[in-house]
């Protein structure tokens, strides 16, 4: 089936995302607050948010700024961190395969988990508009650069964010994405190696490679485990 871009596909895949705004904002607010501590301005701040567009990786990249080889060690952090897209994408590739390369490049840029998750949805029910996909990610995109800029330009005013409970979003956000792929017993194998290849790098290798770790050998797992034995 040809792959489509619709402006009702767009417009769907917006205003789903529009779900989520509150929490892209939430969360961007938080990157602000970190990003002006360390001395970014409003405008590198949101500058990165819209270049990069990667909120844990540029959480993860604000620990190494000041210090030695910033931009060697902010490299390979998001590096690290962004090395899940590598996976998003080919699972991915076949849900875009026919599309225009430009139009596919293009809406990559996009990718972030909770449109990829769309994706994963939009695929196993049969449909091929990537708009959806596209509309998703720019809604998202908008709320985090909002939130960017609030937390930049006014986060001083917030005073301490962990007393507002800003620093649990990231754990809750991944784990509600997690919690929406859960699909029945066989997935439960995949989760408990992936979690615990997770816990076992972060606590002996440290940095980010947990997440690439943890992602990869949950991922083999449900590639490799047989279907039967699983459940």
């Amino acid at each position: 089936m040809s792959r489509r871009f619709t402006r009702d596909g767009f417009s769907r895949g917006f205003m789903e995302g529009m779900a989520l705004l509150p929490g892209m904002v939430g969360f961007g607010v938080v990157f602000g607050v970190l990003a002006g501590s360390v001395g970014l301005t409003v405008a590198g701040a949101s500058a990165m948010s819209v270049f990069v567009f990667a909120g844990t990786a540029q959480l993860l990249a604000l620990h190494s700024w000041g210090g030695s080889d910033t931009l060697i060690a902010a490299v390979v952090a998001v590096v690290a961190m962004n090395s899940r897209y590598v996976l998003f994408g080919a699972a991915m590739q076949p849900w875009m395969r026919g599309a225009p390369p430009l139009l596919s490049y293009a809406s990559l840029f996009l990718l972030v988990d909770p449109n990829w998750a769309t994706a994963m949805r939009e695929r196993d029910m049969g449909r091929h508009d990537i708009a959806v996909f596209a509309g998703m990610g720019l809604a998202c995109m908008l709320g985090w650069v909002a939130g960017t800029i609030a937390g930049s330009a006014f986060g001083q005013l917030l005073g301490d964010t962990r007393r507002l409970g800003l620093d649990f979003f990231l754990p809750a956000f991944f784990l509600s994405l997690a919690c929406g792929f859960w699909k029945g017993r066989g997935d439960l194998l995949p989760f408990v190696v992936g979690g615990a290849v997770a816990i076992f790098f972060d606590r002996f290798v440290g940095g980010s490679w947990h997440v690439l770790g943890g992602g990869l050998a949950g991922s083999l797992t449900a590639a490799f485990w047989p279907k039967g034995r699983a459940a």
